[in-house]
């Protein structure tokens, strides 16, 4: 079997690195073009990651750390959000499980011992896919025919930020309220184990503590406010904060969207080139892990000589369009009772799951999510970041779950945890 693996970010690295490990027999193709940046900002994970980099690599925090400029994370400190906006945690449960903070753009140099795949430098200008496998258009005419290709060459060429209708294969995640990031790297700031999302009157902002420095950024929406406003906001915070030098990194803008049909039977859209959700509760890299296991068991389970079965490849295509959606839900629910700013951004922001719930993909999953709203009002969430010890976790908290799926990446837990802290369930819209 012929597989090509498009992308040298970080889905495409995690992509090739996985294929590497699981699929030795394969003829593996690495094809990304060196002449283009990647994003490279500093990244938050999910306990996912450094799961799946100890299964697929035998790497540890202690060779992130020394590459990556890694630091331990247990979960997310939110500031000034919700009714009281006095600050709460969402960590990650059981008590025991971390993430990692790391710096994203020195990933591949850490991963390339571990990618088993033949390199090819050069752009990709088409992918004609068909019943029988999938021919790749390189720079001067080549081709490449493979059966299978794992595409993580970033966004859509479509999907401009700026837009909330649904366009084509795209679906545009309307509730999500941000589309633009301000970044800065700022000097190194103590380490709490914690990502800091702080709420601000246009957005808020995003501190990611790496080993000699932070990775920060001010999200926003354009339409809301201009990067005038977003600028002299972000240095009022950081002079609050006492700092008082940064480097700029300019202004990116992203697409909150996912695709319709991330599968055709032969070329799987994986990380950005899928589906991309605002960073508040660090998804990214958890979907890119989970969309390429899923890629990983199609084609060990199938076979590659046969043509595609329609009804397989659209369950295929509904369970990542399910994953996703749900996440955006959870992510837009942490807008749900506004801020302490009461600014443009924030009562459009606070409105996100009105839009949501009128939204044909997302009603469903709207609805569904009521169930695990009304088991974390049950659950003592300011208590839940207090915990340390996994045992007494295991005896105290265990005990008390009634839910024991997630929620797209969150369970009952995170539920309770942004429930109680934002004070959504003092408003009375819970059972």
């Amino acid at each position: 079997m012929k597989i090509a693996i498009l992308g040298g970010g970080t889905a495409g690295v995690i992509a090739a690195t996985h294929l590497s490990k699981t699929m030795p027999e394969a003829d593996l193709l690495h094809i990304h073009d060196s002449r283009l940046p990647t994003i490279g900002v500093g990244e938050g994970t999910t306990p996912r990651f450094p799961a799946w980099l100890a299964q697929t690599t035998g790497l540890g925090f202690e060779d992130l750390q020394q590459h990556c400029l890694a630091t331990l994370k247990r979960g997310t400190r939110f500031e000034g959000w919700g009714q009281g906006a006095s600050g709460f945690a969402n960590r990650f449960h059981p008590s025991d499980l971390i993430g990692y903070h790391f710096d994203a753009g020195r990933i591949l140099d850490l991963m390339r011992p571990h990618i088993r795949a033949r390199r090819i430098d050069a752009r990709v200008h088409r992918l004609d896919s068909r019943d029988d496998g999938v021919t790749v258009h390189l720079d001067g005419g080549a081709l490449e025919h493979c059966h299978y290709v794992i595409d993580a060459r970033g966004f859509p060429a479509n999907a401009n930020a700026g837009r909330a209708e649904d366009g084509g294969d795209l679906i545009r995640l309307g509730w999500i309220p941000t589309g633009q990031a301000m970044l800065r790297w700022l000097p190194e700031a103590c380490q709490g184990g914690l990502t800091r999302a702080v709420a601000r009157p246009h957005g808020w902002i995003f501190m990611i503590p790496l080993q000699g420095r932070v990775s920060s950024g001010y999200l926003h929406h354009p339409d809301c406010s201009t990067p005038a406003e977003v600028a002299a906001d972000f240095d009022a915070f950081l002079a609050d904060e006492g700092v008082t030098t940064w480097d700029d990194r300019g202004l990116l803008p992203f697409p909150n969207f996912l695709r319709r049909a991330p599968f055709d039977g032969r070329v799987f859209r994986v990380g950005n080139a899928a589906s991309f959700v605002e960073p508040l509760e660090a998804t990214s890299i958890g979907a890119s892990i989970l969309q390429i296991r899923a890629a990983e068991r199609w084609m060990t389970q199938g076979n590659c000589d046969t043509p595609p079965v329609c009804e397989q490849v659209e369950h295929y295509n509904a369970g990542m369009r399910s994953y996703i959606i749900r996440n955006s839900l959870f992510i837009a629910w942490h807008y749900a009772c506004g801020a302490a700013w009461d600014t443009p951004f924030w009562r459009q922001a606070a409105r996100g799951l009105e839009r949501a719930a009128d939204h044909p993909d997302a009603a469903d999953h709207l609805a569904a999510m009521q169930a695990f709203i009304d088991a974390g009002h049950h659950l003592p969430g300011p208590m839940l970041s207090d915990y340390e010890d996994a045992e007494s976790w295991q005896e105290e908290i265990f005990p008390l779950l009634k839910l024991y799926v997630p929620y797209g990446n969150f369970s009952e837990l995170n539920f309770a945890q942004v429930g109680h802290g934002i004070g959504y369930y003092n408003k009375g819209v819970a059972a």
